[in-house]
């Protein structure tokens, strides 16, 4: 598996990093993990083709995460013909919220191409021959998020987007080769994780490498690794708009 980071950064405008958004690649299939605002151009900086992926999942329906949905919608109506199925996936509530998105806001015309929609919770499902194990985990006080574990020629690789420190986001990690997590504030700040306590979700986990991303202005003043390895003391990578990971 390869994993391709599109979007390192946050709701907070930073010129080099985009809103959350990661590739993952396996078995000749493409997986879209989020998109948020400059993903759709990400794509195109890195020679992805927008109709070559099949699979976009959604950890949670924050806009940061979600913004380019509707850019990727329409996008996929031009410039070429998409020839399968174009399958989304996110928590509760994402079918109410496409619904709203492509019916009331986009206003587009019938797509010539099929969209299926699912929402999971703590679900399994198989991709040709990627297994995905999804979990839901503590966003914050009113907000839950999807962790998503994608197994291939037995390796794994988790996304687990923002997440509160829980038991359900250490038991999604469980000895994951990659572990990719936020890493949002220097200090705690509710729905969100700091350096320490990501590394603590990744120490309890056993996870082998340990991918922080998602950081706000705040946190990249201070020593990311320095705090996280207080924590856990596998391997840190920091991660960057562009930056490629072999799984």
């Amino acid at each position: 598996m390869k994993l391709t980071i599109l979007g390192s950064g946050t709701a907070a405008p930073l010129l080099e990093r985009n809103n959350s958004g990661y590739m993952l690649e396996a078995d000749g299939k493409k997986f879209l993990l989020d998109s948020g605002a400059g993903i759709t151009r990400r794509l195109l900086e890195l020679k992805f083709n927008l109709f070559d992926i099949g699979h976009i999942f959604y950890t949670h329906l924050h806009n940061d995460h979600i913004n380019d949905l509707g850019a990727i919608i329409w996008g996929n109506n031009y410039g070429g013909k998409r020839k399968k199925a174009l399958n989304l996936y996110g928590p509760k509530g994402f079918k109410k919220y496409f619904r709203i998105l492509n019916n009331k806001l986009l206003q587009k015309p019938k797509s010539p191409f099929g969209i299926n929609i699912k929402e999971l919770k703590n679900s399994k499902i198989k991709i040709g021959n990627v297994n995905v194990t999804t979990n839901q985990i503590k966003h914050s006080s009113t907000t839950k998020s999807i962790a998503y574990r994608f197994e291939h020629k037995g390796k794994s690789c988790v996304y687990a987007s923002d997440s509160e420190y829980c038991s359900e986001t250490i038991k999604a990690a469980e000895n994951a080769d990659v572990l990719l997590i936020e890493c949002s504030f220097p200090n705690k700040v509710e729905g969100h994780l700091t350096p320490s306590l990501a590394g603590k979700i990744a120490s309890k986990a056993n996870v082998k490498v340990l991918i922080l991303t998602h950081f706000y202005p705040e946190v990249l003043k201070t020593d990311i690794v320095k705090q996280c390895r207080k924590t856990f003391d596998g391997k840190i990578v920091l991660a960057s708009d562009k930056m490629k990971v072999n799984v």
